[in-house]
Formats: C-alpha cells, structure tokens, sequence
C-alpha cells in the first residue's frame, strides 16, 4: 500500500519533469540529447530557431499524439495527415524536426546563434 501511495505521488511529478525537459532543451536549443545525438534538430516552419512557446505547444501536445497508446495517433498524424512527417504537436506549434548538416559531436547552439540546417524534415 506504501509502495502504491509513493507511486501515485511521484509518478506526475516524474511526468512533469519530463515535459519540462523537452520544453526547455527544444526551446533552448532546439535540440534534446536525444536529438542532438541523433543530429536532428527541431526548428519552425520557416526555418528560423524554435523558441519556448512553439516548444511548449509541441510537447504538451504530446499527451494527444501519445493516445490511446503508444503515439498511435502521433504515428497515423505523422504517415496519412502530415507530407512533412509532423505529429500533433508540430503542425499546432507549427515546428518541423529536421536533420543538421554537422554531426552530432559539434557544439550546441546558443539561443543567439543559428544552426546550419538541412531543408528536409526527418
């Protein structure tokens, strides 16, 4: 019962700190660690760096993509839906996950410097 209590307890809290993660690593840099060992990056439409409130819409919006389980609707949004592979929370926060042009063992970017960017979405 103890166990089940604790659980309950720290289980959202775990679930914010993660979104909170996302947001911030995107917003600031456009990249997660994931990412950036992936060498993609997450950017808007036009191109220029995302910043926290498309961040924001992108990975809050992850709670729908993520429905009913395991991102079935992100998957069918991202094949059918979208031509750029974008999930939910992408052609709300209107962002696009591209690849970068360097690999991934070159440095982040600030939020004032500019990644150089392959155009075509991941």
């Amino acid at each position: 019962v103890v166990l089940g209590r604790a659980a309950a307890f720290v289980t959202p809290i775990l679930s914010l700190a993660g979104i909170v993660y996302f947001i911030y690593m995107e917003g600031t840099y456009g990249q997660t660690l994931g990412k950036r060992f992936m060498s993609i990056v997450v950017v808007h439409e036009s191109g220029a760096n995302c910043d926290m409130r498309a961040s924001a819409i992108r990975n809050v919006l992850r709670i729908i993509d993520a429905l009913p389980t395991f991102y079935i609707v992100g998957f069918v949004v991202m094949y059918f839906v979208s031509d750029r592979k974008q999930r939910v929370g992408d052609i709300v926060g209107d962002t696009v996950v591209v690849k970068t042009a360097t690999y991934a063992t070159t440095r982040w970017r600030t939020a004032s410097q500019s990644n150089h960017l392959v155009r075509h979405s991941v």
